[in-house]
């Protein structure tokens, strides 16, 4: 593999890096589950864990080229 040809396991592919913050987001929600919060406010963590985590690792993505 050559340095053009990048792993499809990378973070350079769009899919990984929405895979990644589904993950994250999925995992903090089920942590909050644990709680007594409204499933309205868990939805709102997941979605903002997810859009944070995919955020940063687009941002330092770009920042290695």
């Amino acid at each position: 593999m050559n340095e053009q040809q990048e792993s499809r396991w990378s973070l350079s592919h769009t899919g990984n890096r929405v895979l990644l913050a589904v993950v994250a987001g999925a995992l903090i929600a089920c942590l909050c589950g644990g709680t007594d919060l409204p499933l309205a406010i868990q939805l709102v963590i997941l979605l903002v864990v997810g859009g944070a985590t995919y955020g940063l690792v687009t941002l330092l993505h770009r920042s290695r080229r």
